[in-house]
């Protein structure tokens, strides 16, 4: 398991308002009854380390200034950011570093460093993002160095054997950004450099449709990125992005295409679905419609087809009616066409 992304600066790195946070040895406590809590049935779980950088806003930061590595608006926030001092991007280094060992302390199995979306670290990976001039911008060498400094003080801190993945954005879609050549040359840096895994995502907030996809994209449109990854380090390679059926998953895997298959959406609309899956129950899996609900829902998270997201303890029990009914989906269009499919639902067009 990977926890959503976990901000390691609270006052200027969120990038949410009910966002995780392990920037204080406070949260240790939280983190180790999480921990205690998955380890009860042998899982494993790393936390996702990060930082929003330009993609924050004022209103998240109580009005101070964004931070980036240069002062380049993120057109989709609309908020110049102040270039960061050499000093303070070493702080924020140090900050990495400090919620990685928080992490181990807690029992935690390892850590993911959040390189991609176009948060602080894909900034600083970026062509288009690090226009800087001291050590930390300009040939490639620099601009992976705030990267490479995070991952070598984190080995140092915790040790080599306490997993570091790092998730890429394989291809930002944008001019000037990351994209395929220039990743594969990230991966086999990070490779020599010692990271143990690479997960393989997608885009920044200017091209927001690739980073959490609407029905629009094809069931694992992604997983190219994680296959071109693939061809060059050894290390395994984690692919994401609207993957849904099960034996599409297996597909993936026994093409050797990706190492790992991540599914996030998938698991809110059905916390049962690796369940179902091990116990040969997969057609009563309850797919995700990528309808992006969970995405823009207020407050807690909700699902539009799981009820019980985000309020679990207020539905202990789900039971089934013995009444049959037949039911009747009026102006669903291509939504009543999903809920039919994957619900299984036989009702009158």
């Amino acid at each position: 398991m990977i926890t959503e992304f976990t901000t390691i600066d609270y006052e200027l790195g969120r990038g949410a308002v009910n966002q995780l946070r392990i920037d204080h040895d406070s949260f240790k406590t939280g983190f180790r009854r999480l921990a205690n809590a998955v380890h009860k049935y042998g899982t494993k779980i790393f936390v996702q380390l990060h930082h929003a950088g330009r993609e924050s806003n004022s209103l998240l930061t109580g009005g101070k200034q964004l931070v980036a590595p240069s002062p380049v608006v993120c057109a989709a926030i609309g908020e110049e950011p102040r270039e960061l001092a050499t000093e303070e991007v070493k702080e924020i280094i140090d900050k990495f570093i400090a919620a990685a060992y928080r992490c181990k302390i807690a029992g935690i199995d390892g850590v993911e460093l959040h390189g991609a979306h176009g948060y602080l670290i894909n900034q600083f990976l970026s062509p288009n993002t690090n226009l800087r001039t001291d050590e930390y911008g300009g040939s490639f060498e620099n601009r992976i160095r705030f990267l490479a400094e995070i991952i070598k003080g984190i080995k140092k801190q915790c040790g080599q054997d306490f997993p570091v993945t790092v998730r890429l954005s394989v291809d930002e879609f944008e001019e000037g950004g990351t994209d395929v050549p220039l990743s594969c040359e990230i991966s086999r840096y990070l490779e020599k450099m010692g990271v143990d895994g690479l997960h393989a995502s997608a885009g920044n907030y200017n091209t927001m449709e690739t980073v959490i996809e609407s029905p629009l994209f094809e069931e694992g449109w992604r997983v190219y990125l994680a296959e071109e990854l693939k061809k060059e380090v050894s290390i395994p390679v984690i692919t994401v992005g609207n993957i849904r059926d099960p034996q599409f998953v297996e597909t993936i895997l026994a093409e050797g295409k990706a190492d790992f298959v991540a599914i996030g959406r998938g698991h809110i609309a059905d916390p049962d679905w690796v369940r179902k899956v091990a116990e040969g129950r997969e057609n009563e899996i309850r797919m995700c419609i990528s309808c992006l609900h969970c995405a823009y829902s207020k407050g807690h998270i909700e699902c539009s087809i799981n009820v019980r997201a985000g309020r679990e303890l207020e539905f202990l029990e789900m039971q089934t009616i013995d009444e049959k009914r037949r039911v009747v989906i009026v102006g669903g269009g291509l939504g009543e066409w999903k809920l039919q499919k994957y619900l299984g639902l036989k009702g009158m067009m």
